[in-house]
């Protein structure tokens, strides 16, 4: 395929969510030797360890690669991140373009995909029509869309008979505050779905699956990020007192609502794979425009273990 990209107007400085994504790249790169940033799928005979999260990402990858229909030759990876899955369905055979609102990430995707796709450096609301494809692809990108808008788009790129695939967390009421946000509602998007041109062929389940990778998120924090964060005000009270108690006591008058959430998210042991169960359903979903269907031969079948994969 010929390699062009269409690029927006980017920003001077990156945002808040941009450095975000930086730091967890060169974390990854640097101490997994990975550049995979999404969840990763953890089978019930993979130990949840630091080391075994690249496996888990490979996982993951197979998992989407394994649920695409039969008959399906062109993909659009809609919010791809650093490429990890467009490279595994290149080198499945498929054609596949991407799609990427980050100007960071699409830096790696352009070198990942060397010269064997179309990447639109702009957003899903923003992509040009014209061209259609045979699937649909949002891994871990589809809360970040309006619904309203996202089912009026899809439409426009895709061939006849084509499929929807969306794998990603979505909220759900649950007992208690949730340490985590993001995902659209449930309920809501079965609601816009039922009223959409888009039927449900296939639903899976693998909040259980993807859980354990906030055990890791929380187990960092607990053994890393809290230490440090005890350490750094240790050494402020004590060596620098008439600073720190001047600023905590204006910091709590002024945005101790902020304070407290942050200090509930991120330090006290909340954010983990128990409260994500409880309030998130991760889930993959398969679509088809209504008056099409899924052959009952394309069935689910389970990822396979990648080579060196400890059990």
């Amino acid at each position: 395929m010929v390699y062009k990209s269409l690029k927006r107007k980017q920003r001077k400085n990156p945002n808040s969510q941009e450095i975000g994504l930086r730091i967890a790249n060169i974390f990854g790169r640097y101490f997994l030797k990975t550049e995979h940033l999404h969840y990763g799928y953890w089978p019930g005979d993979l130990p949840v360890t630091l080391e075994n999260l690249p496996k888990a990402q490979d996982l993951y990858a197979e998992f989407l690669r394994s649920n695409i229909p039969e008959g399906v030759s062109s993909i659009l990876d809609i919010g791809c991140g650093t490429g990890h899955n467009a490279e595994v369905l290149l080198k499945s055979g498929y054609q596949v373009d991407c799609v990427s609102p980050s100007p960071y990430l699409s830096g790696i995707v352009r070198e990942k995909l060397e010269g064997r796709g179309t990447l639109y450096e702009c957003t899903f609301e923003t992509i040009p029509a014209g061209k259609k494809y045979d699937c649909l692809l949002f891994s871990e990108s589809f809360q970040y869309i309006d619904l309203d808008t996202v089912f009026a788009r899809m439409p426009e790129f895709l061939n006849p008979g084509g499929s929807v695939i969306i794998c990603d967390f979505f909220r759900i009421p649950g007992a208690g505050t949730s340490a985590m946000g993001g995902g659209h509602r449930l309920s809501r998007f079965r609601e816009k779905l039922d009223a959409s041109s888009f039927t449900l062929c296939r639903e899976v389940d693998i909040t259980e699956n993807t859980a354990p990778n906030l055990q890791l998120v929380n187990e960092a924090l607990q053994q890393v990020a809290v230490p440090i964060r005890d350490l750094v005000i240790d050494e402020l009270s004590s060596r620098h007192r008439w600073i720190w108690l001047p600023g905590k006591w204006i910091g709590r008058l002024f945005w101790s609502r902020k304070l407290d959430k942050l200090d509930y998210k991120y330090f006290s042991g909340s954010r983990n794979a128990e409260n994500f169960k409880a309030h998130k359903r991760y889930c993959l979903f398969v679509l088809k425009e209504k008056g099409n269907r899924i052959p009952e031969s394309a069935a689910i079948t389970p990822p396979a273990e990648p080579d060196g994969a400890a059990s």
